[in-house]
């Protein structure tokens, strides 16, 4: 858990009534051997009530360090959230005391991780688990709680969900441990769920029925849900909006439509065309970003995608893009487009 240390707070502006989670200049960094690693660099992001947002990106462009941060969860050391603000419902998570942030975490906002066996706990039955997560933030009785456990179980469609309720994770599938996990991620509410890599080692079966269950239970309860993953299928299908990352920025941000139909940012044109296409001819071959990603503990003074961008020009090697509107709702990082 990181330090419950102040951050400096920037000159944000109140969040509009739409919005359900505000994050404005977050920087996260994290200290090594090596160097300092800068892994979220300035993210400013909005949430609306009951809205899908995916966050998407190649392995170490961020995604996951922003999660954390914003549930202030950043191991210190070596990490260290350093500036910015994320407002939950106008209650910034960054600087609020450990008894408030025990309250809200779980309870306001909660987050499924990648891994539902390392999340959940192996030595205690998985009704108590989804029971513990019931109590901690509401003032029901026992049993009351359990019923609710058992309630949530047939909610994201465990077969047999009494015998569930008294099952252990290592005697359960990895399917079935992720809806157990969504069960417990919705078991308080919450305002805001985050959801990182949620259908990660699961066939497409299974990925489809985790994201459909996702979407009736957003429906239902009107939780909005921030879906960070690296699949652009799952973002398409699911999404309202999406936000792309690269090097500890948001590169592009754009409505799920218009971003798939003209996409602006250089490194999104480059996603976009690795995906397999069903209507192309069998022998075409999918395209690749050339090169790697930058290593963000020496990042230069240019924009960090100019390495592998088809469309470098000078100034990419000397000037860091600013943010740049290019449309309703839509924003790029990239000098094609002039300068923020």
């Amino acid at each position: 858990m990181s330090s419950a240390a102040p951050v400096a707070k920037s000159d944000a502006a109140p969040a509009p009534a739409g919005l359900v989670l505000k994050v404005d200049n977050l920087r996260t960094h994290f200290f090594t051997p090596g160097g300092e690693v800068r892994a979220v660099r300035g993210v400013s992001l909005g949430v609306n009530r009951g809205e899908s947002v995916g966050v998407v990106g190649e392995s170490g462009s961020g995604k996951s360090v922003t999660a954390l941060s914003i549930m202030r969860l950043i191991p210190t050391p070596p990490g260290r959230i350093l500036s910015g603000t994320v407002e939950l419902d106008g209650q910034d998570i960054l600087t609020m005391c450990p008894r408030d942030l025990r309250r809200i975490r779980g309870g306001q906002i909660a987050m499924i991780f990648q891994d539902p066996f390392s999340s959940l706990n192996p030595t205690m039955k998985l009704g108590d688990q989804v029971t513990e997560a019931i109590l901690a933030h509401s003032t029901i009785s026992k049993a009351d709680a359990r019923q609710r456990a058992l309630d949530l179980f047939r909610a994201v469609r465990l077969p047999s969900p009494e015998l569930r309720m008294k099952q252990y994770p290592h005697q359960v599938s990895g399917g079935q441990r992720q809806r157990v996990m969504i069960a417990i991620g919705f078991a308080a509410n919450p305002a805001v769920l985050i959801a990182d890599e949620p259908t990660t080692a699961l066939d497409v079966t299974v990925q489809a029925q985790i994201m459909s269950l996702m979407a009736e239970l957003r429906e239902k309860s009107g939780t909005a849900i921030l879906l960070i993953t690296h699949d652009l299928g799952l973002v398409a299908e699911n999404c309202d909006r999406v936000l792309v990352m690269y090097a500890g920025q948001i590169v592009e941000e754009a409505p799920v439509e218009d971003l798939f139909r003209e996409p602006k940012h250089p490194y999104t044109v480059g996603l976009l065309k690795s995906l397999p296409n069903i209507a192309a001819a069998h022998s075409e071959r999918l395209e690749s970003i050339p090169g790697r990603p930058p290593d963000l503990a020496n990042l230069g003074a240019g924009c960090p995608f100019a390495p592998r961008c088809a469309h470098r020009m000078d100034v990419c090697d000397s000037k860091e893009p600013g943010e740049v509107a290019v449309g309703e709702g839509r924003s790029v990082r990239c000098h094609l487009w002039g300068d923020a």
